[in-house]
């Protein structure tokens, strides 16, 4: 650990991956281990499709900050297992809707407690040490800053120099 401690924030996105990483590593086996037939890069469609069931794909890419080809390829996936199903708007039939099928319902019924076992596990893990408790809001902190300007735009900035490098220099 020394090493990524040393390294600092040139190293943040490596650490945020295998953090990610390994916590979907231990979601997926908490699936496997109980035999729910559930992969961890579903979760942002069925917890979207949850809360709003009928949704188009533009307005899942939008919502999920994802493209729309994104969106298509994982609700293929998913509506091969049979979880999900493309309708058509009945308010506008350019507009496919997708739905939970019966078995997607089903499988969201046998999630809802899992999640909620992950909810307080990974409160646990967020509030055991001092500075772990502010992650989420730092973490929306630092995706705002992103969104307003881009990582690559600020590193172009410091190998170009800009008046205000050039300021704090003299």
């Amino acid at each position: 650990m020394t090493f990524y401690r040393d390294a600092g924030d040139l190293i943040l996105g490596t650490r945020l991956k295998r953090l990610s990483d390994r916590f979907l590593l231990d979601v997926s086996r908490t699936y496997r281990s109980l035999d729910i037939p559930f992969e961890t890069g579903w979760f942002p469609l069925f917890y979207l499709l949850n809360e709003r069931d009928g949704l188009s794909v533009t307005e899942i890419a939008r919502e999920l900050k994802i493209t729309h080809s994104a969106v298509s390829q994982l609700a293929a996936v998913i509506e091969k297992k049979k979880y999900i199903v493309f309708i058509n708007d009945e308010n506008d039939r350019r507009r496919r809707l997708i739905r939970f099928t019966e078995r997607g319902r089903a499988l969201m019924n046998t999630l809802a407690p899992i999640w909620q076992a992950i909810h307080r596990a990974m409160t646990d893990v967020l509030t055991e040490n001092e500075h772990s408790a502010g992650l989420l809001t730092a973490l929306d902190e630092l995706e705002d800053s992103l969104d307003s300007r881009a990582l690559h735009e600020r590193i172009m900035e410091k190998i170009n120099g800009t008046p205000a490098d050039s300021e704090e220099d003299a």
